[in-house]
């Protein structure tokens, strides 16, 4: 594969990582956990300052930057995955649809006594992190690969953020876009043999409903709706709907979040902002197209209480889902 010069940056100071379209597309298949060690042992890589294949830190910084608990059953999952990524590779694919195998690791260590690890790239992956042929970038947060259990969910998310550069683009509204791959194509990007999930129902229940489901209820700043793609009655493909969702931990917003149908003492109910958080996440995982509609409306149209567009397109989903179950209700009485 011929290659142009292209140094990877990262941003240290914010722990974001900034990583090739291509590289986030590619084919490999591995734990959850062994997933986050990837992309941790990539961003350690490319925020030192040495040019060596070795890269090492503490279990303190994985457990720190990635926010996840250290606990026993944390580190039977890391020596599984100890031995796992030894065995990973990934397949590249560029703009020519040319592609190209490499084992990531050449070796790989877990000194438990120390409380370190010590990854060793091999000399190809050395080369593709130095110089990859560029089709674009995606910036995420590494402590996002923390949020999210499932190996699936982990390869969604990624893959959602690597075709973000399409939002609002090619007839899409201003916050949403989509990319789309066959049954076929699918099964290659997660590494799933035929022999796995061989019948339609479990394959799309294991690999795209329950995944999805785990994503849209984080709060990661994007909700994603799958539509089958049918051929006669026959699903062909998966046509996946992005909507960019501000993190609502970002907003610098009232407690009020919406006014309630039964006003309570007060005029509204003070909910705390744990709260908030968790309810405005699960309001917009039920329809986050049409909270992405919304929210370009309100972005055009400032309302008079001076509530951020996001939070005024909270309220009005929530009182559209409410309307909906009131009807429903009517109708089956």
């Amino acid at each position: 594969m011929k290659k142009k010069s292209l140094i990877i940056k990262s941003f240290p100071n914010q722990n974001i990582l900034k990583i090739p379209n291509n590289f986030l597309r590619a084919s490999y298949k591995c734990s959850a956990t062994t997933q986050r060690m990837y992309f941790y042992s990539i961003f350690k890589y490319l925020t030192s300052h040495e040019n060596q294949n070795v890269v090492s830190f503490s279990f303190s910084d994985f457990f720190t930057d990635l926010k996840l608990s250290d606990g026993q059953k944390t580190r039977n999952l890391i020596k599984e995955s100890a031995n796992e990524i030894l065995d990973m590779k990934i397949v590249l694919e560029d703009n020519e649809k040319q592609y190209e195998v490499t084992n990531v690791f050449q070796s790989a260590k877990c000194k438990f006594t120390e409380t370190t690890f010590s990854f060793k790239f091999t000399d190809d992956m050395k080369v593709f992190l130095d110089e990859l042929k560029e089709i674009g970038f995606t910036l995420f947060e590494i402590n996002d690969l923390g949020k999210l259990k499932s190996f699936y969910a982990l390869r969604y998310y990624l893959v959602a953020l690597s075709y973000k550069g399409f939002k609002g683009k090619k007839g899409n509204i201003k916050n949403s876009w989509f990319f789309e791959y066959t049954v076929e194509e699918l099964r290659k990007l997660f590494d799933i043999q035929e022999n796995e999930y061989p019948q339609m129902g479990p394959f799309k229940n294991i690999v795209i409903e329950l995944p999805l489901k785990e994503l849209n209820e984080k709060n990661l700043g994007i909700q994603i709706v799958c539509t089958p793609i049918k051929k006669s009655r026959k699903i062909v493909g998966f046509h996946f709907d992005c909507i960019d969702a501000t993190k609502i931990n970002q907003l610098d917003e009232t407690k009020y979040l919406y006014v309630e149908d039964n006003q309570v003492k007060g005029g509204t109910e003070e909910i705390s902002k744990q709260d908030t958080m968790k309810e405005a996440v699960q309001i917009i995982s039920k329809n986050p197209l049409r909270y992405a509609q919304i929210l370009e409306e309100e972005k055009n149209n400032p309302n008079i209480f001076g509530f951020s567009p996001e939070i005024q397109a909270l309220i009005r989903l929530k009182e559209e889902l409410l309307a909906k179950e009131r009807e429903a209700v009517l109708e089956n009485a």
